[in-house]
């Protein structure tokens, strides 16, 4: 974990080493730093005199976000926030449908400084695509066309599930920055489709390019080699057979709490021959009967 930035420090973006995590200190109404966080998700307004206190708290934001994320099916797309900046978040898109399919497109989403206020996030391409919504120059993505206007309540997976909509729904009225790819798209569709596949055949062929930049969450992917992933592909494959009904264990907790089933006090055991046919649990007293079958 990085250190606190000095009070005259002048960079207020959130560029760190190693963990995501950082411990906030409590609020003043008593919230512990993980009921903060969880708080985050609702977006709300919060006054601070602290400046780096702010930062702290726009961070835990960010990163509820990322949580939320892993915890959508979100199909053929991957992404993961800088390990130096939370403000860049890494992407790699697989098309698994539509004229696109097969491509393997990589790109950065950029957080405005203030967010979750702002503009929307700015999402730049760096696999060079042929699309109306993509400029040709420096590929950014035209995100107007889905978000005209950026809300507080919106949402990164939102904006995920419209990057993957661009390749599988083409529509003719789409706001074009690429003015020969719309024109293209809506008089010429053989030509069009022809570029597409140009640009999805190059897109494959520089998958195992080195990484553009020098961050530790980079997205890469290394050739298959048949020694090491081969045993690793059967095991995936390969039915468990029996093992797949084999029970996963037992809960000694009561559910919905942290209170334990079982007290070693509160245990009484009949004396003599005894055969149990059933386990009854009285969380009131605390015991636990044997009924005996014999």
């Amino acid at each position: 974990m990085s250190a606190a930035k000095s009070e005259d420090s002048n960079n207020d973006n959130l560029n760190r080493q190693g963990s995501f995590r950082k411990l906030v200190p409590g609020s003043s109404i008593g919230d512990s730093p993980l009921s903060m966080s969880v708080k985050m998700i609702d977006r709300p307004i919060v006054s601070q005199t602290n400046k780096h206190y702010a930062i702290f708290l726009q961070e835990y934001n960010i990163l509820s976000e990322y949580k939320m994320l892993c915890s959508q099916d979100l199909k053929g797309i991957y992404v993961v926030p800088s390990a130096l900046n939370a403000f860049l978040w890494f992407g790699v898109q697989f098309i698994r449908q539509g004229i696109y399919r097969g491509g393997v497109f990589r790109f950065t989403i950029t957080l405005p400084s203030n967010f979750p206020l702002g503009d929307c996030p700015k999402v730049v391409f760096e696999t060079q695509i042929f699309h109306p919504l993509i400029n040709p120059e420096n590929g950014e993505l035209c995100t107007s066309w889905g978000f005209p206007e950026w809300r507080r309540n919106n949402r990164i997976g939102q904006l995920l599930q419209y990057i993957t909509k661009i390749f599988t729904k083409l529509d003719t009225k789409m706001t074009s920055v690429n003015e020969e790819a719309s024109s293209l798209q809506e008089n010429n569709s053989v030509a069009f489709r022809e570029r597409v596949k140009a640009c999805v055949k190059e897109s494959v062929n520089q998958v195992f390019n080195p990484p553009t930049m020098d961050d530790p969450h980079y997205i890469t992917f290394n050739p298959y080699v048949n020694e090491l992933h081969d045993p690793i592909r059967r095991e995936i494959y390969e039915s468990k057979g029996e093992e797949e009904n084999k029970p996963l264990g037992l809960s000694w907790v009561q559910p919905g709490s942290l209170q334990p089933f079982s007290k070693p006090e509160a245990r009484y055991l009949p004396e003599g021959p005894f055969k149990p046919s059933a386990i009854l649990w009285q969380p009131e007293t605390g015991t636990v009967l044997l009924e005996d079958a014999s």
